[in-house]
């Protein structure tokens, strides 16, 4: 049964909402776009809302400090996200059209492959070759050591490769039915 929720919390929210909402506003609007800013401005009492307990009598520094960490995490995220589109556009100007063309068969394939293997394995997997984790970050992430890590990955791909080649034999690609 989930406990009730206590009726003054609400209340110390909301006025910390109508004390200090438009001074964080506007410090997040001297740092990035509206949009961005309100979004962060509601995931700052959000937050607030969650860490009640730890959060000052003086709340507007703790919600400033709080907007300009989620403000770095964002802006973090989108330069990653950036990275990954050029990354994936760098190879995509590399290679000939055709073989993204004739590939899109063998993604769906892969990606069935992928959903076919344990949780353990996938996230073992996505981690270095989706995420781009080294393997220390990758251990960090599972929280285990690298070397178990390490053990992990290998024995996640030897599986991804039997389950890869056991489709490819069970289900031919279109060109080896074409050419049969």
């Amino acid at each position: 049964m989930p406990a009730r929720e206590d009726p003054q919390r609400h209340e110390i929210l909301e006025e910390w909402y109508r004390a200090h909402a438009d001074r964080v506003m506007g410090y997040l609007l001297h740092r990035t776009d509206r949009e961005t800013a309100q979004d962060i401005l509601s995931e700052t009492f959000l937050l607030a809302w969650r860490k009640q307990r730890s959060v000052p009598d003086d709340a507007l520094p703790w919600l400033l400090a709080a907007a300009r960490r989620l403000l770095a995490n964002r802006v973090r995220s989108d330069l990653r996200r950036q990275a990954l589109a050029q990354r994936m556009a760098a190879v995509m100007e590399r290679a000939p059209h055709e073989v993204f063309e004739d590939r899109i068969g063998d993604r769906e394939r892969v990606f069935r492959v992928l959903m076919s293997l344990s949780e353990g394995d996938r996230e073992v997997l996505l981690l270095t070759g989706w995420y781009d984790l080294s393997a220390q970050q990758a251990a960090g992430a599972l929280g285990c050591s690298r070397a178990a890590y390490a053990l992990r990955l290998h024995r996640a791909r030897k599986r991804f490769r039997a389950a890869l080649e056991q489709r490819a034999a069970s289900f031919p690609t279109h060109d080896s039915e074409v050419h049969a």
